[in-house]
């Protein structure tokens, strides 16, 4: 039995390495097309490799939207739509695409989401247990009470504030959870609204470095428009000496200050699965949603230094530094 988890993932992947769990022999290269927001990221090479090592040849069509929605109904409509069943599988990356392209596929052919942080509150699938259709996927998911507790261990906390892209509906759905959760904390959160029109990010950056707006750390939610400004956000909040709560590892890499978060590489190795074990016999309907449920707490050393944070004897332990 697979764990429903990325540590599963990897017992699979070291048993089909040893030789007890046998990867399809001779089989045909796969079809699959690749409907993608922002480009290809580590989930998708996670994903290819990892088809590769469960023996599974594959050949991609990606159709790339760059964040754009005008783009992404013209790729579904024009270049998705008429050879849909020329697919053996599509695969999407992220809610914006995966409910967009549902529309389109509608059960026709296997469906096979990623990166989507709600896939229930958002209306990709009715269930994490079991889909109930031609579709299957992951979350990114980390626990919102895990992350801003491991926060916590290490800064005080009272009033973060939250960016996020009003015009993207996980954006929206992260930011009633964190609501939620900061409510159970004790905590009072300031929204921090910041659609694709860069003078609004730019200027929310301007009000926290010149203290017009009073928080005590910001929240970085897995938003496709604030991880392709993560760059930016990073170097921001680190030059305002604003601490930063990371929701996945690109915001830590480019500056934030720490995150309990997925590996997407992992994930992306675990939509693989998936297709083996569709390809094995399993229905996509009756297959669980999967996620990281070992996140790993990622420190930037540079901005702790910079802001002149203490990293806890027992936080460093169980911490994976980056510079």
């Amino acid at each position: 039995m697979i764990r429903r988890g990325v540590t599963g993932i990897l017992v699979l992947l070291a048993l089909i390495g040893l030789g007890l769990v046998a990867p399809s022999a001779g089989a045909k290269d796969l079809k699959i097309a690749m409907v993608l927001w922002r480009g290809e990221t580590d989930a998708e090479k996670g994903f290819r490799q990892g088809l590769k090592d469960l023996g599974h040849p594959a050949q991609y069509v990606v159709m790339n939207a760059n964040q754009d929605r005008a783009k992404l109904g013209r790729l579904l409509r024009e270049e998705l739509a008429p050879r849909l069943e020329t697919f053996d599988y599509v695969y999407v990356y992220g809610t914006t695409v995966a409910l967009a392209t549902k529309t389109i596929v509608q059960d026709k052919v296997p469906m096979l989401f990623n990166i989507v942080v709600d896939p229930v509150g958002a209306g990709v699938v009715p269930s994490l247990e079991r889909s109930g259709g031609n579709i299957a996927g992951v979350s990114n998911a980390v626990p919102l009470t895990l992350q801003l507790e491991s926060a916590l261990a290490v800064v005080p906390i009272k009033r973060p504030g939250l960016f996020f892209n009003p015009r993207e509906k996980n954006a929206m759905l992260i930011r009633d959870k964190v609501a939620e959760v900061a409510t159970r904390l004790g905590i009072e959160v300031v929204d921090l609204r910041s659609p694709p029109a860069q003078d609004m990010l730019q200027e929310n950056l301007q009000k926290l470095r010149d203290r017009s707006i009073a928080v005590d750390a910001v929240y970085l939610p897995a938003d496709s428009f604030l991880v392709s400004n993560a760059k930016l956000l990073g170097a921001e909040l680190r030059a305002a000496k604003v601490k930063s709560i990371a929701s996945i590892d690109t915001f830590v890499e480019q500056g934030a200050l720490l995150g309990v978060v997925p590996q997407y590489d992992e994930l992306g190795r675990a939509a693989a699965t998936i297709i083996h074990r569709h390809l094995g016999g399993q229905r996509l309907q009756d297959m669980p949603v999967l996620s990281d449920r070992e996140p790993e707490l990622k420190i930037n050393a540079t901005t702790s230094r910079a802001l002149g944070v203490t990293i806890p004897e027992a936080v460093r332990k169980r911490a994976k530094f980056v510079e």
